[in-house]
């Protein structure tokens, strides 16, 4: 009788280990999850490093000294209105993307 005792033991051990390595906190299904969690947030990363990336340029383009005129110009003319005086000024309505 002891080894029967003995097996059913080791089985509910084994089945222990199995349940916890498969639905337990740190199991197979929380590693998923956790890996599409970190493809994410390196999707995010590199979406945050293109746009720092795309700032630095900017920043260069604007420091005294080695000022690019005509980004300054474009930045205007986009930002803030600004026109040549006798230029046409077509105004136009602008669409919205909520319908």
């Amino acid at each position: 009788m002891v080894s029967r005792l003995q097996a059913l033991g080791l089985s509910l051990l084994v089945l222990y280990f199995a349940f916890h390595a498969f639905a337990g906190e740190k199991g197979l299904g929380r590693w998923t999850d956790a890996q599409i969690a970190l493809e994410e947030k390196q999707r995010e990363l590199a979406a945050i490093q293109a746009e720092n990336e795309r700032l630095r340029v900017d920043i260069r383009r604007l420091t005294p000294g080695s000022v690019d005129k005509d980004y300054v110009e474009a930045i205007a003319r986009d930002k803030l209105a600004f026109v040549y005086p006798g230029e046409v000024v077509l105004l136009t309505p602008e669409r919205s993307s909520a319908k």
